[in-house]
C-alpha cells in the first residue's frame, strides 16, 4: 500500500506512541460486543448523553453500530493516545460520507460534524480522498500541510489539530467510511505504527460490516427467536387453558398491542370463552354473538381468513370498533376441527401491522391451532379411556397393526414380539445383529431402532459392506489424511467419524474382510479411530448396528469371519423371519402396497379377491417383502385391473409355482418342435434338459434382479457355478 505524508526526519518530542498489547486487548473487547448486545445498549445511550447531548433529534437515530463505533473511538482515545476521533460512513449510494460518531468534540462542533454530510463529487478533502481512493493519509502537521484544501479548513476552524491518521474503512476492495484520528501534539508516525493502525482499520472495518448486517436483521432474528421458543412451549402439549396462555403471551411480545384476546366457539354446547390474559370468561355463546357479531372477529372466523384493519384504512362494512379508540386491528382464525371454532385478536391505538409481523403471527396461530386440535383429542380420548379403556386398548392394537411400527408393517406373532425387543433395546447403545434373508427389510429395523433411541435427532448413516471394494471401504469408514495414498489430494473425514453421535448401520457385515475385521473390532474395543495415513487417534461416539443374510455361526467355523468380532456385535441378535413364515401379514402388506399404488398410478382397486389372496398366501416368496412389493407394482401399473385384484391379474409364476411352471412349459416347447420323421432319443432328451436349465438360471436372475450373487444363492450353488452353469447353457443352447 502507498504510504502517504512519512519522510525521513526524526520523530518530534511527543508523549504519542502506540502499545501494540494495548491495541490487542481494544480488540478483543470491541469483539466481544457483537455477542454482548446489552453492553452496546448501555455504551450506545452513555454515548448520547456524554457526547450529543445538543439535540434530542441524534438521540432517536442511534444504533447498534453506531455503539461498537463509539467504543472503537473509546479505544483509540483512551488506550492509544489520540485526542479525538471521527468515523463517517458512506450512504447506501456511496456518495455522501455521513458522520456517525465523534469522540471529544464539543456540542457545537458535534452539531456541524453531524449536520453536514461531505459529498464525495461535489467536496474535496482528505475525508473523501480516502473514501475515493481507498488509501490512508497521514499529517504530520494538520495546520500547515500543503494537501489541506479550503473544505478541510472549514472543517478544523474550531479546533487546532496537531498530527492526523486518516484510513480507510473497508472490506475487501469496497470502501465503506473513513476513520480519522488525531493528537494535539505534533508527531511523526513510523511505518511500524502505522501497519499497526491500518491492522487495526481492517479490523474495524470488519467489525462494522459484521455489527450492520447484524443490526438490519436482529429485529426479524430476534422475532424469529420467539416464535420458536412459542412453538416448543406449544408443541410441549399441555391443556387448552395453557395454550390460551401460550398464545397471548407470546403475540403480545411479537405484535406489541395494546389489547389481546381469544375468542372461542363451541357450537355443540353453545358456549363461548373469551380470555384477555387477565381472567377468562366462559358463558352462553348469545350474551357476546352481537358485540362479536359486529366486530372483524366475524368476518375472519366466517371467512377463515386473516383480517387487518390498518390505521388509515376504512372499515369493512358492518363492523365497528370492539374496544372503543383501539382503530388499528387484526384478528387471526384459529382452523380447529370438530365444533369448536376460534381467533385471536389484537388492537393498537395507533400505528399499522407490518406484514413481516402478521407472518409470524400466522405461523403462530397455525402451530396453535394443531395444539388446540391435539389438546381437544387428548381430551377425547381420555373421557372415552374412563369409560371403555378395554376398547382402547384393542383400537391401539388394530392401529400398530395398520399404521406399522416405524414404517413397518406386520400383525403376525413374530413382528409383534421382534417389535418389542426394539422397544426395549433401542434406549441402550447396545451392538444389535439383525439377520434375515435378502429383502425381509433389515435397514427398516434398523432405522426403528435409530428413531427411538436417544440418538434419534442425530444422524443414521448406513454402509453396504458388499458394495465397497475391501480396501475403498476402509478409507471410506476411517477417512485418510492427506498423501495418505497416491490419489488422496486432501483430508478426507471418514463416516465413523461424521457418525459421531448418531447411529451407524454396517449393512452386510460378513463381506467385510478379514483384515479391516480386525481394524474394526480394534475400533470397537478401543472406542476410536485412526485416519489412513494419520498418527492421531479420534474418539468417536456411535451406536453400532449391523445386519447381514449370511449364516455368521457358519462363516466363523470356515474361519471367513472373525470370532471375536462375532460375538462383540452380536450382543442383542435380531432374527427377522422371511415372508412365508409369516402369512398373516402377506395380505396385510399387499393392502398397503395397492393402496401405495393407488395414489402412484391413479387407480382405485380396493384390494383383493378371496382367491387372490389364498395364492398370495401359498407363494413362497424367495424374494420376501421386496418380491411382494415389486410384483403389486407390475401388477397394478396395468391398464385393466379391475376394482378387486383377481387370480386373473396375477403373474403366471405366483400363480403356479415356480418349478411346475417352468417345468411344464419347457416340456410342451420341446415337444412342439419335435422332427416329423426318426427321432434321435438321446439328442432331444440333451436338449430339454439344456432349456430347463437355461430358464431355471433365467429365471433365478429375473427373482434376484440380476444380482448374480444372490440367484446363486436363492438355487443353492456358488456364485462361481452360477456363472459356469449360466455360460455352459448359453454356449450349448446356441
Amino acid at each position: 500500500m502507498k504510504r502517504e505524508g512519512t519522510n525521513t526526519k526524526s520523530r518530534t518530542q511527543s508523549s504519542f506512541i502506540i502499545d501494540k498489547d494495548k491495541l490487542i486487548r481494544g480488540m478483543y473487547r470491541i469483539s466481544a460486543l457483537l455477542t454482548d448486545p446489552s453492553s452496546v445498549d448501555e455504551i450506545s445511550w452513555q454515548m448520547a448523553f456524554d457526547e450529543f447531548s445538543y439535540g434530542s433529534s441524534r438521540l432517536s437515530e442511534l444504533s447498534y453500530v453506531d455503539g461498537i463505533m463509539a467504543k472503537i473511538l473509546d479505544e483509540v482515545t483512551d488506550n492509544l493516545g489520540f485526542d479525538r476521533g471521527i468515523i463517517c460512513l458512506l450512504d447506501d449510494q456511496k456518495e455522501n460520507l455521513i458522520t456517525r460518531v465523534v469522540k471529544n468534540y464539543d456540542p457545537e462542533e458535534a452539531r456541524r460534524a453531524f449536520s453536514v454530510n461531505l459529498n464525495l463529487k461535489r467536496h474535496d478533502s482528505l475525508e473523501t480522498r480516502v473514501a475515493k481512493t481507498g488509501q490512508y493519509i497521514t499529517l504530520e502537521d494538520s495546520d500547515r500541510d500543503p494537501r489541506l484544501t479550503s473544505t478541510d479548513r472549514k472543517i478544523t476552524e474550531f479546533y487546532k489539530r496537531g498530527s492526523t491518521f486518516y484510513a480507510p474503512l473497508k472490506v475487501e476492495d469496497e470502501v465503506m467510511g473513513i476513520i480519522a484520528v488525531w493528537t494535539k501534539e505534533k508527531t511523526r508516525f513510523t511505518p511500524e505504527e502505522i501497519d499497526i493502525l491500518l491492522t487495526f482499520a481492517n479490523q474495524v472495518s470488519i467489525i462494522i460490516h459484521l455489527t450492520g448486517l447484524f443490526e438490519n436483521n436482529r429485529e426479524k432474528i430476534h422475532q424469529l427467536l420467539i416464535l420458536q421458543k412459542a412453538v416448543s412451549e406449544l408443541n410441549a402439549g399441555g391443556a387448552v387453558d395453557d395454550i390460551h396462555e401460550i398464545i397471548l403471551k407470546y403475540a403480545l411480545r411479537i405484535g406489541k398491542p395494546e389489547k389481546a384476546l381469544i375468542y372461542f366457539t363451541d357450537s355443540k354446547q353453545g358456549q363461548c370463552l373469551v380470555h384477555d390474559g387477565e381472567k377468562i370468561v366462559v358463558d352462553h355463546a348469545e350474551q357476546y354473538s352481537k358485540r362479536i357479531g359486529g366486530s372483524i372477529i366475524r368476518q375472519a372466523m366466517e371467512s377463515s381468513a386473516i383480517v387487518v384493519r390498518q390505521v388509515a384504512a376504512s372499515r369493512p362494512a358492518g363492523t365497528a370498533a370492539l374496544f372503543e379508540g383501539y382503530d388499528s386491528e387484526i384478528v387471526f382464525p384459529f382452523r380447529i376441527k370438530n365444533d369448536f371454532k376460534g381467533a385471536l385478536y389484537l388492537a393498537r391505538v395507533k400505528g399499522n401491522w407490518p406484514q413481516d409481523r402478521i407472518n409470524i403471527l400466522d405461523i403462530l396461530v397455525k402451530n396453535a391451532a394443531t395444539s388446540y386440535d391435539n389438546a381437544i383429542m387428548h381430551s377425547y380420548l381420555s373421557l372415552e379411556a374412563k369409560s371403555l379403556k378395554s376398547e382402547v386398548e384393542k383400537l391401539k392394537e388394530r392401529e400398530n397393526a395398520l399404521l406399522g411400527f416405524h414404517d413397518i408393517l406386520g400383525k403376525s406373532e413374530q413382528m409383534q414380539a421382534i417389535f418389542r425387543i426394539i422397544e426395549e433395546v433401542a434406549m441402550h447403545d447396545t451392538n444389535v445383529l439383525i439377520q434375515g434373508e435378502s429383502g425381509t427389510g433389515k435397514e427398516l429395523f434398523a432405522r426403528a431402532i435409530h428413531r427411538q433411541s436417544k440418538r434419534s435427532a442425530k444422524r443414521f448413516v448406513e454402509v453396504n459392506c458388499a458394495a465397497i471394494p475391501g480396501t475403498l471401504l476402509e478409507s471410506e469408514l476411517f477417512g485418510y489424511e492427506q498423501g495418505a495414498f497416491t490419489d488422496a489430494k486432501k483430508r478426507k473425514i471418514g463416516l465413523l467419524e461424521y457418525a459421531d453421535g448418531g447411529t451407524f448401520l454396517l449393512d452386510e457385515i460378513g463381506d467385510m474382510s478379514l483384515p479391516l475385521q480386525a481394524k474394526f473390532l480394534r475400533m470397537l474395543e478401543e472406542g476410536s479411530i485412526r485416519r489412513l495415513g494419520g498418527t492421531d487417534r479420534i474418539p468417536v461416539d456411535v451406536r453400532f448396528i449391523f445386519s447381514t443374510n449370511k449364516d455368521l455361526n457358519k462363516m466363523v467355523a470356515e474361519g471367513s469371519f472373525r470370532e471375536d468380532l462375532y460375538y462383540r456385535i452380536r450382543v442383542v441378535p435380531v432374527v427377522i423371519p422371511p415372508l412365508r413364515e409369516r402369512q398373516d401379514d402377506i395380505v396385510l402388506l399387499a393392502q398397503h402396497y395397492i393402496a401405495e399404488y393407488n395414489i402412484k398410478f391413479n387407480k382405485k382397486v380396493k384390494g383383493l379377491s378371496r382367491e387372490a389372496e389364498l395364492i398370495l398366501k401359498r407363494y413362497p416368496w424367495p424374494g420376501n417383502v421386496r418380491e411382494l412389493k415389486n410384483i403389486i407394482e407390475r401388477v397394478m401399473i396395468r391398464q385393466n385391473v379391475g376394482k378387486v385384484l383377481t387370480p386373473e391379474n396375477l403373474p403366471v409364476e405366483i400363480k403356479e409355482g415356480f418349478s411346475s411352471v417352468r417345468t411344464a412349459g419347457g416340456i410342451l416347447r420341446a415337444v412342439s418342435v419335435l422332427p416329423a420323421g426318426r427321432i434321435d432319443y438321446h439328442a432331444t432328451v440333451n436338449k430339454v434338459n439344456l432349456e430347463f436349465r437355461k430358464k431355471i438360471l433365467e429365471a433365478a436372475l429375473e427373482r434376484s434382479e440380476g444380482n448374480k450373487a444372490a440367484a446363486a444363492r436363492l438355487l443353492g450353488i456358488s456364485r462361481y457355478a452360477f456363472l459356469r452353469e449360466l455360460k455352459k447353457a448359453s454356449k450349448d443352447v446356441h
